[in-house]
């Protein structure tokens, strides 16, 4: 099974960035208990505190879109326009070098 990478980058609207932040961190414990969720993990940027990531590793795009669906993200999702400035830019990446040692059910994945 390859592991599917996602990383969302969202720039919050002037005057919005800690409300952003909190509606992100709001999706983790769900997220993470999701099927086929191996991590999820939200980011600020040191340098720009409107600037947000998340980083997020499923076993599958099946996964990923079954999140997506969920009532939760699709609620979240229609905040963005009052939230950030434009769409959030949502890429996909492949692990190209191991996983650190000691994690141990991602080095059985690759």
């Amino acid at each position: 099974m390859k592991i599917v990478s996602k990383v969302a980058f969202f720039a919050a609207s002037k005057g919005r960035e800690q409300h952003l932040g909190e509606r992100l961190l709001q999706l983790v414990s769900r997220s993470t208990s999701e099927p086929g969720n191996l991590r999820y993990e939200v980011l600020q940027d040191t340098s720009d505190d409107g600037i947000w990531i998340v980083l997020e590793d499923w076993c599958s795009e099946a996964d990923f879109d079954a999140h997506m669906a969920t009532p939760y993200v699709c609620s979240f999702l229609a905040e963005v326009p009052d939230l950030c400035d434009g769409d959030p830019d949502i890429r996909t990446y492949r692990k190209c070098s191991p996983p650190p040692s000691g994690h141990q059910a991602l080095e059985n994945e690759q």
